[in-house]
């Protein structure tokens, strides 16, 4: 069920399912919005549940904001407001630069774990990709094409379409912002002081953040589990939904 609740000013969005603790918070990457989570929250039944908006998108007030440090700021004023036991924060691609901000803040005191979905300690974003956003925004034309390897061989166009109609609750001025959100993060020298277990999964076909990305997390987060899918792509989080879903059951 979607909510919106006034969270320090603003409208703020969220798809929650109550079930039993402790909680999962996930956060979204660039240009998407909670939808993506639909397959994984409807594939774990009696599990405590959210999928968060960031702002400028699908009902939560702008302006979207331009850093993963200010999305971890947002994140934990939802918490604070939202959450009275312990949880972990899922989060896919530029939401999992927002999980390791949040793992690395003293504001963080519930927080239990952590689950980094295609994503990686610094998200460097081709410049051609960033370019396209710009030159789209200005001319007010559709949202671009997507990136090569965002979905893996053989993908449902079912699924895809759906994918497509959902990110279009997202803004192309709000994608762009994301984009350079992802680009600026880089918290490469910082991933050993992260305390809280963290379960890592990536897949072999993502070309936006490759599994070299989740073995460097494994690598230098101390208490880390590391998961390769094979054949997987950058929405690993949609299209293989069932099987992560398992993952995190037995996991976390």
């Amino acid at each position: 069920m979607v909510e919106t609740r006034q969270i320090a000013g603003r409208a703020v969005a969220f798809r929650h399912e109550s079930g039993a603790g402790p909680s999962l918070v996930c956060v979204h990457g660039s240009a998407d919005n909670h939808h993506v989570y639909d397959r994984l929250l409807d594939a774990m039944p009696g599990r405590d549940r959210y999928a968060i908006n960031l702002p400028g998108r699908a009902g939560t007030d702008g302006p979207a904001l331009g850093t993963a440090a200010e999305m971890e700021a947002f994140l934990s004023r939802f918490v604070e407001s939202e959450l009275d036991g312990n949880y972990l924060v899922v989060g896919h691609s530029l939401g999992g630069a927002v999980a390791i901000e949040h793992a690395l803040s003293s504001r963080s005191a519930g927080l239990v774990g952590i689950v980094l979905l295609a994503t990686g300690a610094r998200l460097r974003v081709h410049p051609m990709i960033l370019q396209l956003f710009e030159q789209v925004a200005k001319s007010g034309a559709a949202i671009p094409p997507l990136p090569p390897g965002l979905y893996q061989q053989g993908t449902d166009p079912e699924l895809v379409e759906e994918a497509s109609k959902h990110r279009e609750l997202t803004p192309i001025e709000t994608a762009g912002t994301d984009w350079r959100a992802a680009n600026s993060f880089d918290r490469m020298q910082d991933l050993p002081k992260i305390r809280v277990p963290a379960l890592i999964v990536a897949g072999t076909q993502d070309a936006l953040t490759p599994a070299k990305y989740a073995h460097y997390l494994a690598a230098e987060i101390p208490n880390s589990d590391l998961h390769i899918l094979g054949g997987a792509g950058h929405m690993l989080v949609m299209e293989r939904a069932a099987e992560l879903a398992e993952l995190l059951s037995q996991r976390v």
